[in-house]
């Protein structure tokens, strides 16, 4: 799964050219402390990384480091956690001696996960614990993202439909631009007739974080999402769900790109890539081995 996920965040949204620095959603220049202050005013901010890069997780802290520099004290949500390891989080939230990043990922399991090497995502946990920051486990639990794929978004309760924004359908371009998107992440080797129920689980997924946002920041100084670079797109991601269940509520996505600056985001900025196997490469041989 975890395979398909990078391949998810590696396709190539509509590009602008990358320029050296910050970019505005439109491909216009912009700057970091441009940046800084959209991100000090606003109630959400979203950071959307590529998983196995450093760079963006480095980008990630510093931004984080800037509001609370401010004086602002977010909460921080994690695709990363799911919704059932929050009982965990706030154990080692209120522990008097443990209140360390590795402390955090023993708590939440994070190395049965499947995500990448916790040490990459140190630097962001460091950030929020210097600052005390509230976190909020945002993922889609394990069973529920199953029952998705199985029977689409009927499948979650009724409560969840109506207060995660999904008891009304998505706007057909948004539909067809997650299944574009889950198209080239599957390395254009499923027909797309077969991929609705991933269109479903993405949903879930983005109304899930966009919901842990909106819980987060009703009782606190606003919320800052951690995730995937496609899970922050402004017309596909949370942020669509923002709109949904807190509008007219002040947004900021940025997005974190590789070798090239992704559209789909308010500001936006390529950092070099790591070595690593291409992803398809993989998923193709899991493919050959069904035949």
């Amino acid at each position: 799964m975890r395979i398909l996920f990078l391949a998810l965040l590696l396709v190539s949204t509509p590009s602008v050219l990358a320029a050296q620095g910050w970019l505005r959603g439109d491909g216009t220049p912009s700057s970091r402390s441009e940046l800084n202050q959209a991100a000090v005013r606003a109630v959400f901010v979203l950071i959307g990384e590529t998983h196995d890069n450093p760079h963006h997780h480095a980008a990630q802290a510093a931004l984080l480091r800037t509001m609370t520099a401010s004086g602002r004290r977010p909460a921080v949500v994690w695709e990363m956690v799911p919704r059932d390891r929050q009982d965990a989080v706030d154990a080692w939230a209120s522990g008097a001696t443990a209140r360390s990043p590795d402390a955090f990922a023993e708590a939440v399991g994070w190395a049965e996960s499947g995500w990448p090497d916790f040490t990459l995502y140190r630097p962001i946990l460091s950030a929020a614990i210097d600052a005390r920051l509230p976190m909020v486990a945002g993922g889609l639990e394990r069973e529920a993202t199953r029952a998705v794929a199985q029977g689409g978004l009927a499948a979650l309760t009724a409560e969840r439909l109506a207060s995660w924004g999904l008891d009304r359908p998505l706007p057909p371009s948004a539909t067809q631009a997650h299944l574009d998107a889950v198209y080239e992440g599957h390395c254009r080797l499923v027909p797309r007739t077969q991929l609705g129920s991933m269109v479903d689980v993405q949903a879930a997924r983005d109304a899930s974080m966009a919901a842990a946002m909106v819980e987060a920041a009703e009782s606190g100084d606003g919320a800052v999402l951690i995730a995937g670079r496609g899970h922050v797109r402004t017309d596909i991601g949370v942020p669509l769900f923002l709109r949904r269940l807190a509008p007219d509520t002040p947004v900021v996505a940025v997005g974190l790109s590789e070798g090239h600056a992704d559209g789909g985001f308010d500001y936006l900025r390529a950092f070099p890539s790591p070595e690593r196997v291409d992803p398809c490469v993989a998923l193709r041989k899991r493919f050959s081995g069904r035949k």
